[in-house]
């Protein structure tokens, strides 16, 4: 007789509908991302040594995290819904809504920023696209709000992903997984030097974090408990050593190939870890960390903006250098972007995400 694999997650009842260890996660790549731009941040309002310039050099491997938990939130959100009517659009409105409107709302800020105070935006914004950026469509320039080409990958994501609901089964999402990652290791033997920038987004390795972070959100139920300590480990020593010994100009400068075969292989153990340990009722996440996670969407958006702000404010007020200084002016500026980041979240992004649930009451109730 053939027995089913073997699963070792908990019981139902033990296991968490929302894991907290994700929303932590999600404010770890969100802080680690506001410590990477304010490395340059301080270069350029402060003088004398940086304490960030070696510190944080790395630290843009957040978005590499942040690709893998929204792979793992797809496949987590989707369980029992593949191939049911309208599951697919269904699921690409309700991303839409996530994602579009505060990012709009940000986008628009950058756009009147460049009608009234144009000296403080990058000079290279005017050669901008305003409708590609508008609506996540690459193209050569970055968009209006710079950390929004990650959100292109997102949106690129959403749109394979929708199609995966819609008509592949469930027990075959692993295989088409595997398949979408096979077909982009094949596309990168072809060197087009004309290619198009969708060209290039749509065979990005940078997707497979996405896939890596679907599969793990198919299978981490399937972990061995003994299993959870190591692979966290394995992943924070192998980003300490990578961000220790990879060449100090940083890991922009990386093949995308070699940024997902070593930054974003890390962030996939210490999330796998720290997800089957959480599974597994072997770890405590602080509330206020979780509660961060919950804002970090807001804090990503908005942090280019803070940074900003305090820098310009610092460098006209504390004239003073050296590194007290410099440490003053770091904590002070990642603590203004969770603030910040943490009352756009309530008043501006919570109240977007209810809307919807709001006007279909308001419809019952007519």
């Amino acid at each position: 007789m053939k027995h089913p694999p073997h699963d070792f997650a908990p019981a139902a009842s033990r296991v968490r509908q929302r894991l907290l260890s994700v929303q932590a996660l999600r404010a770890v790549a969100a802080l680690l991302v506001v410590l990477f731009h304010l490395r340059t941040g301080e270069l350029k309002y402060l003088a004398g040594p940086a304490v960030l310039e070696d510190l944080a050099r790395h630290a843009s491997a957040g978005v590499d995290l942040f690709f893998i938990i929204s792979g793992f939130v797809m496949t987590t959100l989707a369980a029992g819904r593949y191939t049911s009517p309208g599951a697919g659009l269904n699921f690409l409105m309700k991303r839409v809504w996530r994602v579009v409107p505060l990012y709009w709302l940000f986008t628009t800020t950058v756009v009147v920023l460049m009608a009234v105070a144009p000296s403080i935006i990058n000079s290279t914004y005017a050669e901008q696209s305003y409708a590609l950026s508008y609506f996540l469509v690459p193209h050569a320039q970055m968009p209006l709000l710079s950390v929004g080409w990650t959100l292109e990958h997102e949106a690129y994501f959403y749109l394979v992903f929708a199609a995966f609901l819609a008509i592949v089964p469930e027990r075959f999402v692993s295989h088409g997984l595997t398949a979408w990652a096979a077909l982009i290791g094949l596309a990168s033997l072809w060197h087009d030097t004309d290619a198009t920038p969708v060209h290039i987004l749509v065979t990005s390795p940078l997707t497979i974090e996405f896939i890596a972070g679907a599969l793990i959100g198919l299978h981490w139920r399937r972990i061995p408990p003994p299993l959870a300590v190591p692979l966290l480990a394995a992943g924070v020593g192998m980003y300490v050593c990578a961000a220790t010994l990879l060449p100090t100009t940083g890991l922009e400068t990386l093949n995308e190939w070699h940024r997902v075969a070593i930054f974003g292989s890390c962030m996939l153990l210490v999330f796998t870890g720290l997800v089957s340990l959480e599974g597994f009722d072997r770890l405590s996440v602080p509330a206020w960390l979780t509660r961060l996670g919950d804002s970090s969407y807001s804090i990503y958006l908005s942090h280019m903006f803070v940074i900003a702000v305090v820098g310009r404010a610092w460098a006209w007020w504390v004239p003073v250098s050296g590194s007290v200084s410099h440490l003053i002016f770091v904590a002070a500026t990642v603590l203004a972007c969770c603030v910040v980041g943490n009352a756009v979240h309530r008043w501006v992004e919570r109240p977007l995400l209810e809307m919807p649930s709001r006007l279909r009451a308001r419809h019952r109730a007519y």
